[in-house]
Order: C-alpha cells, then sequence, then structure tokens
C-alpha cells in the first residue's frame, strides 16, 4: 500500500513539473535597435571645434579591430560606444595630451543601410533615416512578388543574430511588425511551388 501512495506521488510531482513547464513560455524577446551606437564599418564624421583651426566634417572609417585613425591621437577605440561617450572621451584625450587647452569634439555617423533581398519587387540597399518596420521596408522596395513566402521572412541582425517574422501576421496586427535598424539584412525567401 505504501508503495502505491509513493509511485502515485512521485507521479503526481512529474505531472506539476511537466505542466509548469509548460505554462511559462513567455513572450518573444524583443531586438532593441540602437541607433546612437557606433558600429564596426560605421564612417564618422569627426568635427574639432574651439579650437584655433576648426575640422569640419572629418571622415573616419571604423575598422574590423573596432578602432578609428584619428589625427594627433591615433588609434582609439570607437565600436560599441555610444556617439555622446566617444565625443567625451575624444575631448578629454585632447586635453590631457595637452594638444588643446579647450576643444569641443562632435561626432555623427555618415549614411547608414540596411538591406532587403530576395523576393520584393526591388531588391535594394535603403538609406536608414530612422525608426522602421520590417513591412515599411518591403513596401519602400516594391512590395512582395507573387512567389513571396511571407510566413517566414529572415531578418540578419547588425550583430550576426538571426530572427524571423511572420509578414502575414504582422499585417493584421502591428504588434508583430518588428523594428529595422541600420545594417540589418532583410531576406523574403521563395515558396515552393
Amino acid at each position: 500500500m505504501i508503495w502505491k501512495n509513493w509511485i502515485f506521488l512521485l507521479g503526481l510531482a512529474v505531472f506539476a513539473t511537466i505542466w509548469a513547464g509548460c505554462e511559462t513560455a513567455g513572450p518573444k524577446e524583443q531586438y532593441v535597435c540602437v541607433d546612437d551606437e557606433i558600429r564596426v564599418g560605421d564612417r564618422l564624421k569627426i568635427s574639432l571645434l574651439d579650437i584655433p583651426t576648426p575640422e569640419l566634417d572629418k571622415e573616419f572609417d571604423v575598422r574590423n579591430d573596432g578602432t578609428v585613425n584619428l589625427q594627433l591621437l591615433g588609434s582609439m577605440k570607437a565600436a560599441g560606444k555610444k556617439f555622446g561617450q566617444f565625443e567625451r572621451e575624444l575631448q578629454q584625450a585632447y586635453i590631457s595630451k595637452q594638444f588643446y587647452a579647450r576643444i569641443t569634439v562632435v561626432v555623427k555617423p555618415d549614411v547608414r543601410f540596411y538591406t532587403v533581398d530576395g523576393e520584393v519587387k526591388g531588391p535594394t540597399r535603403m538609406v536608414y533615416v530612422g525608426p522602421t518596420t520590417v513591412l515599411r521596408a518591403i513596401a519602400t522596395c516594391g512590395g512582395f512578388t507573387d512567389f513571396a513566402k511571407r510566413q517566414r521572412v529572415e531578418i540578419t541582425r547588425a550583430n550576426g543574430k538571426r530572427e524571423n517574422v511572420d509578414c502575414k501576421k504582422a499585417q493584421k496586427d502591428p504588434k508583430f511588425d518588428v523594428t529595422i535598424c541600420p545594417g540589418d539584412y532583410i531576406f523574403v525567401p521563395r515558396t515552393v511551388l
């Protein structure tokens, strides 16, 4: 009799564990778009102001190691930093190395892009002008072709992370229309006939 109760309690515990595991499926984690972060491959426009001979909008590329090579300062780590943070670091470096007693540094991104490819009417690289969504990005490329697999649109984020979007669902409910960020690659696959 004790064995039957023990087996019953063990079965009940296993069932409760499985049941609790089934109920914990929460909402999908949203990708957070960070517009003001410097990335490898970005072209930066850096201005040095409040100095005897101001330098305006000099262009520097963020190299694969995440650095930019600046006049007087040499190689400085930029990737992963916010623009304001990088401005303050440059300003402090110019002053601490006594190149200037007072300086204002302005760092801004050059043109940024996202790409839409695959089964859209006009696949292209688009200029990122501000927050947009996957449906808007596809619409700017002329929309889907007749052969587009709208339920499995693939987004490869600038950081390499991948996600799939059901654009049919997103057209019915805007909460499923995900945000597109600079550097993202959107691929619309072809349906299998």
